[in-house]
């Protein structure tokens, strides 16, 4: 199974585990990541990566993300 390598630009959520402020809540952003992986898959509401391919069962992954289509500012397919 040849899985192809993405790169992808993206926003994800954060946390604050200390008291804060709620006058800065307006100020606050998404972390803008980059990811690459394996593409697993792709439907209408998601691409899905993988960190790792088994070589004796191409057909078992390891470290799967999911990343919403609404997170993804840009993505790349490498060949």
């Amino acid at each position: 199974m040849d899985h192809k390598i993405v790169e992808v630009l993206w926003e994800d959520a954060w946390v604050e585990c200390e008291d804060f402020k709620i006058s800065k809540a307006p100020s606050l952003k998404p972390v803008i990541r980059t990811t690459v992986g394996f593409l697993v898959s792709k439907n209408d509401k998601c691409l899905v990566l993988a960190t790792d391919i088994y070589q004796n069962n191409p057909k078992i992954v390891n470290t799967v993300m999911v990343i919403p289509w609404s997170a993804i500012l840009d993505w790349w397919v490498y060949e």
